[in-house]
């Protein structure tokens, strides 16, 4: 009994030993440690002398192996060529792959597009910069307000080519119409008619 005993401490001891030193080679390799790390971090980006990218963020690193960033607590805006808001919004965590242009955001997203009149709230949600593409995953909801559609579902796809959106499952919500609008389709389809 006194020998199992003392074997089992002894395995556990190289079981819990072994774990550790696992733990350490991870946590030393270089994809794991930041090629740098700042806190309450403000981030600017310029493309031909005109900023095109701002950042605020809890924490902001980045690491070098494979071109990714990422965001603690982040407000973000994005500008276009002549200096006018593409994009602003804020969330709990961004990451990004710098190289290749795809963003995914997550925890209370809340993103305007003032150019589509849009505002999104969502858990998750991709961005891929060069396709103009937002999409989120099948199994996380998105809301939308765009001009008088309130909407949610899941599924969602948006288009900044196109300037469509789309849900693919468990889409409910409401359009506002006002009288005077209503009034003026039914005047042109009667014109129309005559």
């Amino acid at each position: 009994m006194k020998n199992s005993y003392s074997i089992l401490i002894i395995f556990l001891t190289i079981f819990s030993f072994s774990c550790s030193l696992n733990y350490l080679k991870s946590e030393n390799s270089e994809d794991s440690i930041p090629e740098f790390s700042f806190k309450n971090a403000t981030y600017s980006k310029y493309e031909s002398s005109k900023k095109n990218v701002s950042l605020k963020a809890e924490q902001l690193e980045q690491y070098k192996s494979d071109n990714s960033v990422f965001a603690k607590n982040a407000e973000f805006e994005t500008f276009d060529s002549e200096g006018k808001e593409e994009t602003s919004g804020s969330c709990q965590l961004i990451s990004a792959n710098i190289k290749k242009e795809i963003y995914t955001l997550y925890g209370e997203i809340q993103l305007n597009l003032p150019k589509q009149d849009m505002q999104i709230s969502a858990d998750s949600l991709n961005f891929n910069k060069k396709t103009e593409q937002i999409t989120s995953g099948k199994s996380s909801e998105v809301k939308l307000i765009k001009k008088d559609i309130e909407m949610s579902g899941y599924g969602f796809s948006a288009s900044g080519v196109s300037k469509t959106f789309s849900f693919a499952d468990s889409v409910s919500g409401t359009i506002n119409t006002s009288d005077s609008e209503e009034t003026e389709t039914e005047t042109k389809e009667s014109t129309e008619d005559e």
